[in-house]
């Protein structure tokens, strides 16, 4: 007579303890991100702004979760504080991703957010921590039903919210900013200050003078050659010239990316070059002499206090002018 050594009850029961045994352990070891949102009405970031390196304001995120979790991101964490229930981290402008340690749980490494995070905003992370399967007391051979008590909840990341339902960007706060200026041109050399007002875009008035006069020519011209319209000969000069340059612009400023800006303005300006003759009088020279509509465009790094620029100032399209500054935001 044969008989089976196991029965297939027994080979059943035995098959469905190594599986939940199986699923228990994989599931000991998992935590995961059950929520992460923007809190639109917490303005904890913006009424006490933490900075970075930089001087910009941090984002600001609460997690809901154990405090033994650790944290770090591809920009770094720039301040923790444990709060009440939940722990607050101040990371850079830009974070996109975050890894989440925890010494039992084990590591959930770049999870990534919905879109980058923005400055003086405030946002919400609920971590979900592994809850342990209860112990399951083994039934008489005879019992062969076999019972699920838990089920597994799948969760997903929050979709990305459309542009139209964002929230409203924080503006930043107003800053004046006083800024000396230099215009260099070959061998010469005009002073300048600059006012801006700004937050993210702003405006400003640009004052540039060599602080010299030009004696008055009487309407008399002259060309690069020293020829007077209509004459095949030049008159004698004593070798002596006398130049002048002033320019008054207005224009914007607009920060692009973290610190770095571009601005630019128009406006008016003129340059004068008179020579002397022998007899005494001045000629204006109309070949070095401009004067009309003056542009100009450049750069400009704001670090902490302080704003440094570099660009180009030109005069009716002729005259072309190196710009540096140096100045302070108040």
């Amino acid at each position: 007579m044969n008989v089976s050594i196991l029965t297939p009850e027994t080979r059943r029961y035995m098959l469905t303890t190594v599986m939940l045994l199986i699923f228990s352990a994989m599931y000991a070891q998992q935590f995961s991100v059950q929520n992460f949102r923007h809190l639109p009405n917490d303005i904890s970031a913006y009424i006490q702004p933490v900075k970075d390196l930089n001087d910009e304001a941090c984002a600001l995120i609460k997690i809901v979760g154990s405090r033994d979790f650790a944290f770090s991101t591809p920009l770094g964490i720039v301040k923790r504080k444990n709060d009440v229930g939940e722990t607050w981290i101040y990371v850079p402008r830009g974070t996109t991703q975050i890894t989440i340690k925890h010494p039992q749980w084990g590591v959930l490494r770049d999870y990534r957010f919905p879109s980058p995070l923005e400055s003086r905003l405030t946002y919400e992370l609920v971590l979900s921590a592994p809850v342990a399967m209860p112990r399951r007391r083994v039934p008489p051979m005879e019992n062969t039903a076999v019972s699920y008590p838990h089920t597994y909840e799948l969760t997903m990341q929050q979709l990305p919210v459309p542009a139209w339902r964002r929230p409203r960007r924080p503006k930043e706060k107003a800053a004046w900013l006083i800024m000396p200026s230099i215009g260099l041109h070959r061998e010469e050399a005009a002073g300048g200050i600059r006012l801006a007002w700004m937050r993210r875009h702003g405006i400003y008035l640009h004052a540039l003078s060599d602080f010299r006069t030009t004696p008055g020519t009487n309407g008399q011209e002259c060309d690069k050659n020293g020829l007077l319209p209509g004459n095949a000969l030049p008159p004698y000069y004593s070798g002596r010239s006398e130049k002048s340059y002033y320019a008054l612009t207005a224009g914007g400023i607009h920060r692009i990316v973290g610190n770095f800006c571009l601005y630019e303005g128009i406006g008016y300006g003129t340059r004068t070059v008179v020579w002397q003759t022998d007899e005494g009088t001045y000629l204006r020279n109309s070949d070095y002499s401009s004067q009309g509509l003056t542009a100009e465009a450049g750069v400009m790094l704001r670090l902490r206090r302080f704003a440094f620029s570099a660009g180009v100032l030109t005069t009716g399209g002729k005259y072309w002018m190196m710009n540096l500054g140096l100045g302070i935001r108040l």
